[in-house]
């Protein structure tokens, strides 16, 4: 038999519910007037699989509707956009710009760490001001970002 909701929320605590989502200019298109949908706990993040809130919309005339795939957490984790996964800066996919820079962070793979590891980067994330790159890549030197401007689109 499975717990209620209202039972069961010692990890509904941990979920997110965010008012906009984390986007690049090329996601959210050139329209300033774009109607948005909101789905509270719509899907589970492709990374680290905990539920969050999917937007949906379409970016322009005759494009197809644009959603979320991933948490505002990994997304600040990992400085990127919620719905393409390109760098927030550069553009350029993630990989690329973790190979470059020689960044190794990956998320633990039982659920218990990953789930300890996605709480302790929330505090420190909340610690922030939210304006600039959690984890490693927040922490790299300037003088590293060259590379990443000859590597961008």
């Amino acid at each position: 038999m499975a717990a209620s909701k209202g039972t069961n929320t010692y990890n509904r605590q941990n979920w997110e519910d965010s008012d906009f989502p984390i986007l690049c200019q090329t996601c959210l298109g050139d329209n300033p007037y774009i109607r948005m949908t909101k789905d509270k706990y719509g899907k589970e993040c492709k990374i680290c699989t905990r539920p969050f809130t999917i937007f949906r919309w379409c970016p322009g005339a005759k494009m197809r509707l644009k959603k979320t795939e991933i948490c505002q957490t990994c997304a600040k984790l990992k400085n990127v956009c919620q719905t393409c996964m390109l760098d927030l800066e550069y553009g350029l996919p993630v990989q690329v710009r973790d190979h470059a820079l020689k960044i190794a962070e990956s998320l633990p793979t039982s659920s218990v760490n990953r789930e300890y590891f996605l709480q302790n980067v929330d505090s420190a994330l909340a610690d922030t001001d939210g304006t600039g790159p959690g984890g490693a890549l927040g922490k790299l030197a300037s003088h590293k970002h060259e590379l990443l401007t000859k590597l961008a689109r």
